[in-house]
């Protein structure tokens, strides 16, 4: 059959720890946007039993196991340059891309769908909105969709949940609650909140003194030549942020970094944890969906995060599966009786696991051929707001980031190194 779909992603970065990785186990330790463009091609191509979607990469696999053709592209412009040549009529591609081409790289009779794995900014929202060739958005969560209503581009806006490997739930090793043990997952960086888990970590150790929190996650998840701090896990700038939190804990030695591990390890490594903690942060629009939510849910643990209205509304259905609270003394409160209540943790880890079967791969991804074939039904054209609630929220986030530049020095160094190149 001749090839329907192709999804371009730069992945030379990941290489190494792609090739030879069963990708039905779950992520092997890259970042969560890689990882789903890659198993959705496979699963595509699993449940259409067809070549349907294929790969366009700037990397050079030897073992990528991935069932399905890979072309080569540097870029968004050979990459669609490709898509002509070659008679392939539909392209996905990360939205982030979107703003940072010219518009005409656009100019094409592909079609072309933006995925959304990222809160698209007022720029974004408008090239997609007035950008012919450019169809659909792709939300990865129904409550990103959701938080799009006001954009200008919504009347292009879909959504299709993110996914988990079939193989990889049905394998989970599920806790037996046991242990007072916590499992964070995610990149360590101010975005994904490590820092103030640890902050509201000084409460929780006060009613549970011998509870343990186990960090999984890197700067190498996202930055493969990142340089490290002394911590060996996380950059020299956020190293100083974690250290500084660090120093207010009475019992440091509870804290574990893992760093950046697959779930190959962390499969059997938790499997007497009861609960699990994803993204604390103040950043109000950097969790589109939140896959570590659902791969934890899978395995039977309750999880607890910031309440935020974004896409862990779609991951967690509060007090029934987890807890999303606003203030750092309300999560710690939460994250306080799950661990002292075995049964409440067996109950909401085993609702979770219930809901975590709604994303397996094998029950969504054939909305990609629906999408393709018309047979998804998309809003009206509307005005959209003067200004996007999304575009005002990464504006928050925005002087988030500037903050965190300037405390950990970071800004200093960027300026110092451009008068140097001067």
């Amino acid at each position: 059959m001749k090839t329907q779909l192709a999804f371009f992603i730069q992945l030379n970065n990941y290489r190494e720890k792609l090739e030879g990785v069963e990708l039905d186990i779950g992520n092997p330790g890259v970042g969560g946007t890689p990882y789903l463009f890659l198993l959705t091609i496979k699963s595509i191509n699993q449940l259409t039993k067809k070549n349907y979607a294929m790969l366009l990469t700037d990397a050079h696999f030897t073992d990528l196991r991935l069932g399905a053709d890979i072309g080569y592209a540097t870029d968004l412009e050979q990459a669609i340059k490709y898509c002509e040549t070659n008679g392939i009529e539909n392209l996905v591609i990360n939205a982030n891309v979107a703003d940072r081409v010219s518009r005409e790289v656009f100019d094409t009779q592909v079609t072309i769908s933006l995925w959304a794995h990222n809160t698209l900014n007022a720029k974004r929202q408008k090239v997609a909105a007035e950008t012919a060739s450019i169809k659909h958005v792709v939300c990865v969560s129904k409550s990103q969709y959701e938080n799009m209503v006001d954009t200008p581009c919504y009347h292009k806006c879909t959504y299709i949940n993110n996914i988990i490997p079939k193989a990889f739930y049905e394998n989970a090793a599920l806790s037996d609650y046991s242990e007072e043990k916590v499992v964070y997952i995610g990149s360590l960086m101010p975005q994904k909140g490590a820092h103030n888990l640890i902050e509201i970590w000084r409460l929780v150790e006060k009613e549970c003194p011998h509870a343990q929190l186990f960090i999984f996650g890197g700067a190498n998840v996202w930055n493969i030549n990142a340089e490290l701090g002394s911590s060996g896990v996380a950059d020299l700038y956020y190293d100083r942020i974690l250290k500084k939190h660090l120093r207010k804990i009475h019992r440091p030695e509870n804290i574990h970094f893992m760093g950046a591990r697959g779930w190959d390890f962390i499969d059997s490594f938790i499997s007497t944890f009861r609960l699990g903690i994803v993204n604390p942060s103040y950043y109000m629009r950097d969790e589109t969906f939140c896959l570590s939510a659902i791969e934890m849910a899978a395995h039977g643990l309750p999880i607890i995060s910031r309440q935020r209205h974004d896409g862990l509304a779609t991951t967690v259905i509060q007090d029934k599966t987890g807890y999303l609270e606003k203030g750092n003394r309300a999560i710690a409160k939460r994250i306080i009786s799950i661990i002292s209540d075995l049964e409440l943790s067996r109950d909401m880890g085993t609702a979770g696991r219930i809901h975590a079967s709604n994303f397996i791969n094998e029950n969504i991804v054939g909305k990609w051929c629906e999408i393709l074939e018309d047979r998804i039904v998309t809003e009206t054209k509307r005005k959209g707001a003067f200004i996007s609630s999304d575009a005002i929220w990464l504006k928050h986030d925005f002087l988030l980031k500037i903050a965190y530049l300037i405390e950990t020095g970071k800004a200093f160094d960027l300026l110092l190194g451009r008068l140097k190149r001067k």
